[in-house]
């Protein structure tokens, strides 16, 4: 960690937001120079009454004043995401009950920039790669051929790993999954092995990941390795040169009101 030479490339690092996008905004607000915002997936709550309070409106983040690049988790507002749309009868192998979602061409309503698998964002004018890995991880679903049935749209599987192998050092993978070994304690145990040699192939600058709500930071070869708290608990300054080469990095709180 440390402070940044001069004219560095900031991107800020967001965890779960879980329907509550202040953050995303004190973010910015806090960071004017930043030129994106990167999030790790759980963007919205999805499930009714999942949190103690409702979504924000989803629409609210096309004011956000730096573009939002980000990967969706395993509890989205889908039919939002342009992923799945609601029906009345279950899919057949699903064990879902009531009404379920069918899968849909997966191009997003909401703003910004929703990476899939094998996609990239490109910071504008720099050399800065961003590449995704959404959703979360079933041992069951994991090579069975996409589209999936119902909510499980919220898993990635072998074929969206594979996607991402293309992809060589980028300067930041973002995964909302964790990958095992990723760091001591919680996030070690939970991580998915399926996404270890996925690490060592890309090598990339900076992992990012969520759905532990747990920060860790570690150091895996070339790759910084920082499993994000909830977005609510502070975000991360990353500072890169035009060309994609990490230089620091910091746990950054939000100012007090």
């Amino acid at each position: 960690m440390g402070t940044a030479p001069d004219n560095p490339v900031l991107l800020l690092g967001l965890g779960d937001a879980h329907g509550d996008f202040a953050s995303l905004f004190a973010a910015a607000r806090q960071e004017p120079a930043a030129r994106a915002i990167l999030q790790v997936g759980d963007l919205t709550a999805g499930k009714p009454g999942r949190e103690s309070r409702p979504d924000d409106d989803p629409g609210t983040l096309a004011s956000l004043p730096h573009p939002l690049v980000w990967v969706h988790g395993n509890h989205e507002r889908w039919e939002r995401l342009g992923l799945a749309d609601a029906a009345q009868a279950p899919v057949a192998g699903d064990t879902t009950t009531g009404a379920v979602l069918r899968a849909f061409p997966p191009r997003p309503q909401l703003p910004h920039y929703h990476l899939q698998a094998g996609e990239a964002y490109v910071v504008p004018g720099t050399d800065i790669r961003v590449v995704g890995l959404p959703g979360n991880y079933a041992p069951t679903w994991y090579e069975r051929e996409k589209p999936f049935p119902g909510d499980r749209v919220r898993h990635f599987n072998a074929a969206d790993v594979m996607a991402l192998e293309r992809f060589h050092r980028p300067a930041v993978l973002l995964m909302h999954e964790a990958f095992r070994g990723q760091a001591p304690g919680r996030i070690g145990l939970m991580g998915v092995p399926v996404l270890t040699p996925l690490i060592r192939c890309l090598q990339p600058a900076v992992c990012l990941t969520g759905h532990h709500h747990t920060f860790a930071a570690a150091e895996h070869g070339p790759t910084l390795a920082l499993a994000m708290p909830r977005a609510q608990e502070g975000y991360v300054r990353l500072w890169f040169t035009p060309h994609g080469e990490r230089l620091s990095w910091e746990l950054a709180p939000f100012d007090a009101d």
